[in-house]
């Protein structure tokens, strides 16, 4: 099932697989992927969203963590050839 955020209008996977921030209104695949690209403490005006180079996107722009992945390596860690099992 795919939700849509009210404020940039993007469609993002629902349930815990996934993450979109409500202040860079980009979508992360995996926890870790949304918890790592928040910078500063938590409710301060220093908290800031950071997209660095140990995240890539995808084809459908949903951003994620670490390595990615060779297509034989996606088939054996999910059965499927796409970037991430949520889609599987």
């Amino acid at each position: 099932m795919q939700l849509t955020h009210p404020k940039c209008h993007k469609e993002y996977p629902s349930g815990s697989t996934a993450g979109h921030c409500a202040a860079c209104c980009e979508t992360f695949i995996g926890l870790t992927a949304f918890e790592a690209h928040r910078r500063g403490e938590h409710g301060t005006p220093s908290r800031r969203c950071e997209i660095t180079s140990e995240r890539w996107a995808d084809d459908r722009g949903y951003f994620h963590y670490g390595p990615r992945l060779t297509e034989e390596q996606k088939k054996k860690r999910f059965g499927t050839k796409n970037d991430d099992p949520t889609t599987a």
